[in-house]
């Protein structure tokens, strides 16, 4: 299973259950990839994305789990979960990769990505 948006904000919340949330930064081609394999390390997928600023301090893969969300330029939250940057994914042109540790709910305007045909 994986979806993707074309463009939404990344935002962090600092003090968990605070209910204030910071802007990291602008996303497009934001992709959730679902479920990953046994083994990798994450529990309930990834979001991989093309960031506006990938050189927050915000994006510190040494800091402890977060509580992430995507917004749409409406300001809907797409979905909230508990998850960390993930250095160890390589990041192709430029990308971020976002590690999900809670199954998160899914909201908005994603779109369904199909899976490549098998030959």
């Amino acid at each position: 299973m994986s979806r993707q948006i074309d463009h939404c904000q990344l935002q962090v919340q600092l003090t968990p259950g605070s209910g204030a949330w910071t802007t990291v930064t602008e996303l497009s081609e934001a992709e959730w990839t679902g479920f990953a394999p046994a083994g990798c390390g994450v529990d309930q997928g990834r979001v991989i994305a093309l960031p506006d600023d990938s050189d927050s301090a915000l994006l510190d893969p040494d800091a402890p789990d977060r509580t992430w969300r995507l917004v749409d330029p409406q300001g809907q939250p797409l979905f909230e979960f508990l998850g960390f940057v993930d250095d160890r994914r390589p990041r192709a042109k430029g990308r971020i990769v976002l590690g999900i540790s809670t199954t998160p709910e899914l909201l908005g305007d994603w779109s369904e990505l199909q899976p490549a045909a098998a030959d």
